[in-house]
């Protein structure tokens, strides 16, 4: 993975999926819209019992090795599950802080040899990237606030190396919905350097994501993805053509610490609460 040496701020939005140029698209946006704004005169009395009914979150995390042998590459598979006991939608996460094993060398693998600007990604999506940028994929469940229960949806996830001059590293989450509401958001991550048993930590900001002007923001509940060449295709100049190839993965040390490999999730909601899960891949047998 390629990074520089100076810092850089990006700015990013939540944009709508449908080009305005496409006259179909602006009929489903104004639909869309029309839908969102009955939903908000039938949610809105409740919103107030929602978030009052909140109760403190529980977290799960889950987390493999694909392919999981010793001293070779692999990816790297994720995912987390935000539990509300209360019966109602959580209090938004604001941050997701991801710590993973010692001695994956994750900022030195073969992968992202390319790198994509937010921007680009925000507005034209995983084409707005060089093929050569991404990193991994995945998906993500938000919560909207409803009266009897929360409403869900669920989008997909493409993990791409941000800009050049970004230190230290950018990695960019874009998160597409397609249903009910088509938009594209981008989660901003940079990898850190974390203090043992741990080697680097990926800490991801989530912007707040609203149901609509003045409504309530959605949670995210659950999020899976892959740091590594599983489902990837790069491609490379060879004497003149085009030629496609599967990048190198992230190396696993060839002996496993005792105990297995530790992983550790610290998530930050909106209304001020914390919460953290560990997982352990075992030692191959």
């Amino acid at each position: 993975m390629r990074a520089g040496s100076t810092p850089t701020t990006v700015h990013y939005a939540l944009l709508a999926a449908v080009r305005p140029t496409n006259p179909a698209g602006s009929r489903a946006l104004r639909a869309t819209i029309a839908v969102l704004t009955t939903l908000a005169v039938v949610l809105m009395p409740c919103t107030g019992a929602a978030v009052a009914a909140r109760a403190e979150p529980r977290v799960t995390l889950r987390a493999s090795f694909t392919p999981y042998r010793l001293g070779r590459r692999t990816t790297i598979e994720f995912s987390f599950q935000v539990h509300s006991t209360a019966g109602a939608a959580p209090s938004p996460v604001t941050d997701i802080d991801l710590h993973l094993p010692a001695g994956l060398g994750v900022a030195s693998s073969e992968l992202g040899l390319a790198n994509c600007d937010a921007s680009a990604l925000l507005a034209l999506g995983p084409e707005g990237c060089p093929p050569n940028a991404q990193i991994g994929f995945g998906s993500a469940i938000v919560s909207v606030p409803a009266e009897s229960a929360p409403v869900e949806e669920e989008g997909s996830i493409t993990v791409v190396v941000g800009r050049a001059d970004s230190e230290p590293l950018e990695i960019l989450f874009l998160a597409e919905g397609r249903s009910p509401v088509s938009a594209q958001l981008v989660f901003p991550g940079h990898l850190l350097t974390a203090n043992a048993p741990f080697g680097d930590r990926l800490d991801t900001t989530i912007p707040l994501i609203p149901t609509w002007p003045g409504g309530p923001d959605v949670s995210v509940t659950r999020m899976s993805a892959t740091i590594g060449p599983l489902g990837l295709t790069y491609y490379r100049h060879v004497r003149d053509k085009i030629v496609a190839y599967s990048p190198r993965g992230i190396a696993l040390p060839r002996h496993c610490p005792r105990g297995g490999f530790p992983f550790r999730a610290d998530i930050s909601f909106l209304d001020g609460a914390q919460a953290g899960a560990t997982h352990v891949v075992p030692c191959p047998r």
